[in-house]
């Protein structure tokens, strides 16, 4: 008889996940199938870590992980399996790689042949009832994370279990579609040595004399060349020069010839009316292949300022341009994945899975930036984004020992900016990285070549505005906060954290509260209202956002963020500290 030993009295959330069509996918290519299944499962085991799982048992297709709680395991199923629908590299073949995937909560067992006992049974009897990329769970998981955000259950009955006798209620998980909301705006790149040359490329045809008048002819050609100017600010894009764009004046060409010419995927189409002294500018981003507008805008102004006019209007169009494009290619990435995989496939699913601010999704978007300077070392954007999860797993409590994550937080900014010295997204996270070093001169002086690189890079101003709170000139962030949101009136809730902060550090309280109250997701929020309410006596208002604190932040303790706030000056770090006080934190 061989012994067995309970894994102590607590209950464990049993993971069971299998290949679909492992058979058949083996008669048709064993040594590829072989090749994808070891990659795919080796994802799998890097994945389970970021969850707080560990990976027990695997058996040919087949893979048993344990985990802590119900939750967690949740999490890790969802984000797997998205991995594996929308990741290029499982999305390139005729057969793509599906995990059927069930999950089951109770005691385990542990032998000289592993892990065993009912509950593991019972899980792989879930994972047969599932269908190809779904995840399916008992009543005992659903009941335990039936409060998950953005998870919802539908059940399949009691379907006949193998050799399972009692009745066993089974639910789906059907994850809410987060990819509905407006998309942060992502990082794109050039053409990667030229291999996929339409890729974010965009060119901007002549403009449209809408009035006819002769002398609007030369304000419709600057219009085109402003914006052609500022664009190529924007190393996500490759832009065509205007003179080859011109050539298309007439524009009496379909679209997607027009662009099949130049080499590129988007268009740019606008025209400029006027009507006496009032002036107006359409503008247009069309996907040429499928004629399909993208993005369109109007702009009014006047003939007396047209100067100023124009120069706001083209670095508005340039930034949103931008953003548009990027979102637009993250749709078609999640569409029609390449045929091999590429790291600005990777960038894009890392700013695509860290869109909520947690250690899981952290260590996970980690990873993928990780993994795609592993495809393309000299892809400065990849340093960029790991330096970015590196801040803030030190920020946030998640990392392990804090400080080496920000030291090399400092060192991957520092090889994004010698393998991009022109990008301004590598100085601003070197400027971050800098200031939560408290090197306050070198922040600032980060930024400064950032925006002399791209002044039209909404996120980098709006990122600059919190290092120049943090030096102790709120005023001056705010101004630079608003412009950001001028040029992207898309923005993210970030730019309102930080503008919500600059008014926190000018005592302006109430301006704080109502500016952090428009956050969609006020997660990041809760610390300065409890501060906030706190500092103006509504104490009751304060213990609440406290509490949700709390819920969405549970590592969150006074010891550490009174050390994380890197202002020059120790003025608003102790009035928030002091606040937090005043609504219970010890």
């Amino acid at each position: 008889m061989i012994a067995q030993q309970k894994r102590g009295n607590e209950l464990s959330a049993v993971l069971f996940a299998d290949i679909c069509g492992y058979s058949h996918l083996m008669s048709t290519d064993e040594d590829r199938t072989a090749k994808r299944v070891e990659q795919a499962i080796n994802l799998v085991r890097a994945l389970v870590k970021d969850y707080g799982g560990s990976v027990e048992n695997i058996a040919g297709d087949g893979i048993l992980a344990l985990f802590k709680n119900a939750s967690q395991s949740i999490k890790f199923a969802i984000q797997m399996q998205q991995e594996f629908q929308k990741d290029a590299v499982w999305n390139s073949d005729k057969f793509p790689i599906q995990f059927r995937v069930g999950i089951n909560l109770g005691e385990v067992r542990e032998s000289a042949n592993g892990i065993q006992g009912h509950s593991v049974n019972l899980a792989s009897r879930i994972q047969g009832v599932a269908e190809p990329g779904q995840i399916c769970v008992s009543a005992a998981v659903k009941q335990t994370a039936r409060s998950l955000e953005n998870v919802h259950f539908r059940t399949l009955g009691t379907p006949s279990l193998k050799n399972i006798q009692e009745p066993v209620e089974i639910f789906a998980i059907v994850p809410v579609n987060e990819g509905e909301a407006p998309p942060d705006p992502v990082v794109h790149r050039k053409p990667l040595n030229d291999r996929k040359k339409n890729e974010s490329s965009i060119a901007v045809l002549p403009f449209s004399n809408i009035t006819g008048e002769p002398q609007l002819v030369h304000l419709c050609n600057g219009l085109a060349g402003d914006i052609i100017g500022n664009l190529t600010r924007f190393q996500d894009l490759h832009v065509i020069a205007q003179r080859s764009s011109s050539a298309f004046a007439e524009k009496f060409q379909e679209p997607s010839l027009i662009a099949k010419k130049l080499g590129v995927r988007y268009l740019v189409d606008g025209g400029l009316q006027r009507a006496g002294s009032r002036v107006r500018i359409l503008v247009e981003l069309v996907e040429a292949q499928s004629d399909l507008t993208v993005w369109s805008e109007r702009f009014d102004g006047d003939m007396g300022d047209i100067f100023d006019f124009q120069d706001e209007v083209t670095a508005v169009i340039a930034s949103r341009l931008s953003a548009e494009v990027n979102a637009a290619e993250l749709r078609r990435q999640r569409e029609n994945a390449p045929s091999d995989l590429q790291a600005y496939g990777l960038i894009l699913r890392g700013k695509e899975v860290y869109r909520r601010l947690d250690r899981e999704t952290n260590n996970h978007a980690h990873s993928l930036f990780k993994q795609a300077a592993g495809v393309d070392p000299g892809y400065a954007r990849s340093y960029v984004g790991m330096s970015r999860m590196l801040n803030d797993a030190w920020r946030f409590n998640w990392a392990d020992p804090p400080e080496q994550a920000l030291d090399e937080a400092l060192l991957q900014a520092e090889r994004a900016i010698g393998l991009a010295p022109s990008d301004a997204r590598g100085h601003a996270a070197f400027g971050l990285a800098c200031l939560y070093k408290r090197q306050h001169e070198e922040s600032l002086a980060a930024y400064e070549r950032a925006i002399e690189f791209n002044p039209n890079d909404a996120d980098v101003l709006a990122e600059m505005g919190h290092s120049v709170c943090c030096n102790g000139d709120p005023e001056r962030a705010v101004g630079l906060i608003k412009r950001a949101m001028r040029l992207n009136p898309c923005y993210p809730d970030w730019y309102l954290w930080h503008l919500g902060e600059a008014f926190f550090d000018m005592q302006d309280y109430k301006s704080a509260v109502k500016t952090l109250k428009q956050m969609h997701d006020k997660t990041e929020g809760y610390r300065m209202l409890t501060a906030s309410h706190a500092l103006m006596g509504d104490i009751s208002t304060a213990n609440r956002y406290a509490e949700r604190l709390l819920a969405t932040h549970p590592e969150f303790t006074i010891k550490h963020w009174e050390n994380v706030p890197p202002d020059r000056e120790p003025g608003p770090r102790e009035r928030l500290m002091e606040g937090l006080r005043k609504a219970g934190f010890k």
